[in-house]
């Protein structure tokens, strides 16, 4: 398309959605390269205030045969694929407010736009949490974490988003409104789509609502980092750390330019602290580690993924009992840092921006599929680096359902084109 003709069509765009949003709620001109996903920025950024406004944006956008790409907080843009066609940002940041909350029954029920920091902020005046835990939660939205079914080192206690997130509104491309589970925790009726929506990076629905089982918050807390020459010793003792069922609330191991660390978040009451506190040390010192005071956490580092990233990152999804295995390959390749999740089996690695990306890749890909495994790329430097061509990894056993699914669902392909596996 020639300029002119882009001009118009950026004009006709912004024309309709002012009598949709008003001026309060449409960004464009020099707001555009904010949301600019691989190079590529939308011709408009819609705002929309409420659920009404966002199944008209999509009615609109299927109606002019637009491509529409969600936005959180930015924080895990870098995912996935570059869209093929890339004509509306759809910021969801102004859906920011809690909608119920019932502490006794252990639910809330909150707007996708809601940072995770915030909502952790509301939960903990009633002495409860939610086990989201996205990297930088203070920006990641809890929309954003679900659609890209991200998991921090919480989820060793609290488990994946799939997990506890008991029901969803869901906008379909062509502007219906939908819901799927409910608001008790014993919902057992029809599929369970909200575990289909969590994770398909925004290309089913937007997610514009959620409810979650909540947890309390601990009574006591500590944490514990304990430093280990090689990871073998430091996975077995993550893995009897779990067999033993300690007060841990959060675990994962950490390597940059010094020793393999094994870091511990403990929770509960006083005593159970305290006593899983010690016997975890004891664990690890008769495994030949110490424990440490000077490393820093760097796993929200290693987990983000923003749309313009300086540097290559891979995620390795594999057995757990192949964690070390695949950390002693890894370190032939010489990544700046890698934090693994030892007792579920994921693995992410990040190098220094001076690194050959599609070497990296390349070499990443084979120690993945050796030990059985998966390596997709989870950040990528495309202003230095062309795009690798298959990101997501070689197509999984289930790639004709998901592609029949995305047609089911969408299908003019109006949410994220292209972004996510088998191109979908």
């Amino acid at each position: 398309m020639s300029r002119a003709g882009r001009t118009r069509r950026q004009g006709a765009i912004e024309a309709a959605l002012l009598d949709v949003l008003g001026r309060e709620g449409l960004l464009s001109g020099e707001d555009l390269p904010a949301y600019a996903i691989a190079g590529a920025s939308p011709a408009a950024v819609a705002r929309p205030a409420s659920v009404e406004q966002v199944a008209e944006v999509l009615r609109l956008a299927s109606r002019d045969g637009l491509a529409v790409v969600p936005w959180g907080g930015g924080t895990l843009m870098g995912l996935g694929a570059p869209p093929r066609r890339y004509d509306l940002a759809l910021d969801l940041r102004r859906l920011d407010r809690v909608l119920e909350h019932e502490p006794a029954d252990l639910t809330c029920t909150v707007q996708a736009g809601i940072t995770v920091a915030a909502l952790r902020s509301h939960l903990a005046r009633s002495g409860q949490t939610v086990g989201l835990d996205p990297p930088l939660p203070e920006r990641a939205t809890v929309g954003g974490t679900l659609a890209t079914a991200i998991a921090g080192p919480r989820r060793y206690a609290y488990g994946h988003p799939r997990d506890f997130t008991i029901g969803l509104k869901v906008v379909l491309a062509d502007g219906r409104v939908t819901r799927a589970g409910g608001k008790v925790v014993k919902n057992v009726a029809g599929y369970d789509l909200c575990k289909l929506y969590i994770g398909s990076l925004g290309t089913l629905g937007v997610i514009v609502e959620a409810t979650f089982k909540l947890l309390p918050l601990p009574r006591a807390t500590a944490s514990l980092a304990l430093a280990f020459e090689a990871p073998e010793a430091a996975c077995r003792v993550a893995r009897e750390i779990w067999r033993r069922g300690l007060a841990v609330t959060s675990l994962w191991l950490q390597r940059d330019d010094g020793p393999y660390v094994l870091f511990l978040e403990l929770g509960g009451s006083p005593r159970a602290v305290a006593r899983s506190e010690g016997e975890a040390r004891d664990l690890a010192v008769a495994a030949g580690a110490r424990p440490t005071d000077g490393a820093a956490s760097r796993w929200q580092e290693a987990l983000a993924s923003p749309a313009v990233a300086g540097a290559p990152a891979l995620r390795l999804g594999l057995l757990p009992s192949r964690v070390p295995e695949a950390l002693v390959r890894l370190e032939a390749l010489a990544p700046s840092l890698v934090v693994a999740f030892p007792t579920v089996g994921v693995v992410y690695a990040r190098w220094p921006a001076a690194a050959a990306a599609r070497s990296v890749g390349g070499q990443a890909l084979p120690i993945a599929q050796a030990l059985g495994g998966t390596a997709t790329v989870h950040a990528w430097p495309h202003a230095a680096h062309p795009a690798p061509d298959r990101p997501w990894g070689t197509d999984p056993p289930a790639a004709s359902i998901m592609r029949r699914i995305k047609e089911l669902w969408d299908p003019q392909g109006t949410l994220s084109p292209g972004r996510f596996v088998t191109g979908i």
